[in-house]
């Protein structure tokens, strides 16, 4: 628990999972692919930031009458007991928990206790584009690797490389990226799939020379900051229509 002195803001951490910490990705991997798009790779996962289509639990502990449970709107913004539309997308519990405080003290209640945790979380997409007979935005139905991504993207097309690559949005928005060798997937190759795959992650499946991500990054991704849910879906409608 932290606590801010105008507020004294409580938020809760919800706990989506242990984080574990491996090596970034060889520094030859992403050079091979452009490395001066790439952020060196992490696998420890940051504090969850909320999109629209999640549910947040509010609870006012100074004034429980106001607390509530409140869904994101299409524009970030959330409508909560003698308060509206105050922005909480993209931002962690505790930020959320802190801007509600504050708009609350401004308006309403003096020192007010406000906790925030996740009441549910809204779709769960990702994107997956290139050589897959049906790219476009594909709905997580449950932890999965990049080789369950492509499948549920129709498969691969005849002229699909193997190895394919993994878009994420690090801290401060910049790129990552991590290559997936799914030839040794498809043998059985333990640990060959074995990154999960993430709210907003891009599977990009080249054809056989892996600079083609170049091209794809400038087409579709390049200037898309931060990546979230609505850009999400503009990454994947240009790629459907192309």
């Amino acid at each position: 628990m932290r606590a801010i002195s105008l507020g004294l803001c409580l938020a809760a951490s919800f706990g989506l999972g242990a984080c574990a910490s491996r090596a970034p990705a060889p520094a030859a991997e992403a050079a091979q692919w452009g490395g001066q798009h790439f952020l060196a790779w992490q696998d420890s996962d940051p504090e969850y930031r909320f999109f629209p289509g999640d549910s947040v639990d509010v609870t006012v502990h100074s004034a429980p009458e106001l607390s509530s449970t409140a869904e994101i709107g299409p524009d970030g913004r959330i409508n909560l007991p003698m308060l509206a539309n105050v922005m909480v997308a993209n931002k962690t519990d505790y930020e959320i928990a802190t801007v509600i405080a504050d708009a609350y003290a401004r308006n309403v209640l003096v020192s007010p206790i406000v906790e925030v945790r996740r009441a549910t979380l809204g779709p769960q997409n990702i994107i997956v584009g290139g050589e897959v007979n049906s790219p476009g935005l594909i709905a997580l139905p449950s932890p999965i690797g990049a080789l369950e991504a492509v499948m549920l993207a129709g498969g691969f097309r005849d002229t699909a490389s193997r190895e394919v690559a993994i878009l994420r949005r690090g801290a401060g928005g910049g790129l990552m990226l991590r290559t997936v060798n799914l030839r040794d997937a498809l043998r059985g190759r333990d640990g060959a799939d074995a990154l999960q795959l993430r709210r907003n992650d891009i599977v990009f499946v080249p054809r056989t020379t892996v600079a083609e991500i170049n091209v794809f990054i400038e087409q579709y991704v390049n200037s898309i900051l931060p990546l979230d849910q609505a850009m999400s879906y503009a990454i994947a409608n240009a790629i459907n229509n192309n």
